[in-house]
């Protein structure tokens, strides 16, 4: 790790910019129904308590710092999700993506969760790989989705 703390804490409406220029970033080629800041503005509508971001120099004052990641998460009461996992280009392999991904889990766990799911595309075989290095297994089925107009 570079030096500086990191920590993994709720998000904050005041993270709302370093988030979407994050996801920006990390997910170039995101369809519009992806748009950080609308995807922002539906997760604290629903269910804000499962959305983290990790801070650098999380030891200044009140855990201010730094935007170095982010990840969203869901519980329906049978099955937890993870979303939009995205760590800061300089400040990967640095343990950050696994602090926020075993963080999700630990509070999905405290939910009542005991199956979490999550999607990668096949061609990122690096996002993939940090999944395996955590446990993470690939399941036997095929996903289908359907979108849904804005209308």
């Amino acid at each position: 790790m570079s030096g500086s703390t990191v920590l993994v804490r709720c998000f904050k409406p005041d993270d709302a910019g370093a988030v979407a220029a994050l996801w920006r970033t990390c997910f170039p080629d995101d369809p519009p129904r992806n748009e950080p800041r609308a995807m922002i503005e539906r997760k604290l509508a629903r269910d804000p308590e499962l959305f983290w971001v990790a801070v650098a120099g999380a030891d200044a004052p009140a855990g201010s710092g730094e935007v170095v990641g982010a990840v969203l998460a869901g519980y329906d009461g049978v099955r937890g999700w993870l979303y939009h996992l995205a760590v800061a280009p300089d400040r990967r392999r640095e343990g950050i993506g696994r602090a926020l991904v075993e963080h999700a889990v630990v509070e999905l766990h405290g939910l009542g969760c005991r199956k979490v799911n999550l999607q990668v595309r096949e061609s990122n075989a690096a996002v993939v790989a940090l999944y395996a290095s955590l446990g993470w297994v690939e399941d036997r089925t095929i996903s289908l989705g359907r979108v849904l107009s804005d209308t």
